[in-house]
Order: C-alpha cells, then structure tokens, then sequence
C-alpha cells in the first residue's frame, strides 16, 4: 500500500482550468480508484479530492472561514475522529458544494456544508488544517489583512478566534489509524 497527501497550496484554487491542477485532479481520482495508495486532503487537497470526484469546487458565497471553527460531525466522523465535535483551524473561501457519491459525510459548519469526507481504505478529507496552530495562524491572517485580502472586520474576528483550543492532534490521530486500517 502507498500513501498520498495533498495540503495546502497557497494562492491556487483547486477549481482552475489550468495544466497543472487539471493533471493533479486526474492522478488524484486514479490514485484513490485504483485502491493502491490511500489519499488524504487537507484544504485545497480536500477540495482536489472533491474534484477529482466530480463534484463542484468554487468560491464560497458564505466568505472566508478563517482561525478556529467548530465543525458538527455525523455519527461516522465521530467515529473516526473519537469526539464529539471538532475544532480546526481553517483558512479558506473555497469550498467542495456536495458530498460526492461514494463517500461518507464527516462534518459541517455553518460556513462549509462539506467539512469532511471519508472512504474506507481510499480516503480521507478534512477543509481545515490540523497542522496549523496559533502562531501560523496569526501570520497568515496578518499577511491577509496588510494586503487587504482580509478586511478589518474578517481580520479581528480571525484573530479573537486564533488564540481558541484546537484539535490538530485529534485529526491527525484519526489520519494515522486511517494509514493503518486493515
């Protein structure tokens, strides 16, 4: 078995019609039909998934989702996850719109419908990033903000929100026993 991951990348969006994202989606939905290596996504790598199992990636009309949020999961991302509810970081205004046929629902927000998504032994998704923290966090929203990406209002609600507990390491854990299941 391989594994294959797919993270953030920065200044693209998963839904251009551009050589390289093209060529990523398509070796995305080999990899995760062929059975042979597992995928996990995290952000843009989640959208690509989505993708890549022909389901609409956009911009979301809801705007940013930035810093901490809580996500409501379904009885199966409870299971995965072994909590309640999660909290993640998140840093996106892009979003997959529906659950493609196939895999199982993970979570929600109010901002994001399509928090998670799961396939047994193929994949495993989440929007935000477990491997953010706080200080990562704040950089970015700082950097968002000098540049006007951010406007003041989504800058200071980012920034109360950085500084909130997060469950990186629940994710993470999940994305390991994901690696190993038989």
């Amino acid at each position: 078995m391989g594994v294959g991951a797919i993270s953030n990348l920065q200044g693209h969006n998963s839904f251009d019609d551009v050589p390289w994202i093209n060529d990523l989606t398509n070796f995305t939905a080999k990899a995760v039909w062929d059975g042979r290596v597992r995928v996990i996504g995290v952000c843009f790598g989640h959208q690509i998934v989505g993708r890549a199992m022909k389901v609409r990636v956009g911009r979301n009309d809801k705007g940013w989702e930035a810093a901490v949020h809580h996500m409501d999961l379904t009885a199966r991302g409870k299971e995965l996850f072994r909590v309640d509810r999660l909290s993640l970081h998140q840093m996106h205004r892009d979003i997959v719109f529906t659950y493609p046929q196939d895999v199982e629902q993970l979570g929600s927000s109010p901002v994001c419908e399509v928090q998670g998504m799961y396939l047994a032994k193929r994949l495993i998704t989440v929007q935000g990033h477990p491997e953010f923290n706080e200080d990562i966090v704040k950089e970015i929203v700082e950097s968002r903000h000098a540049t006007g990406v951010f406007d003041d209002q989504t800058y200071e609600e980012a920034m109360k929100r950085a500084v909130k507990p997060h469950d990186g390491l629940v994710v993470s854990k999940a994305f390991l026993r994901f690696l190993l299941e038989d």
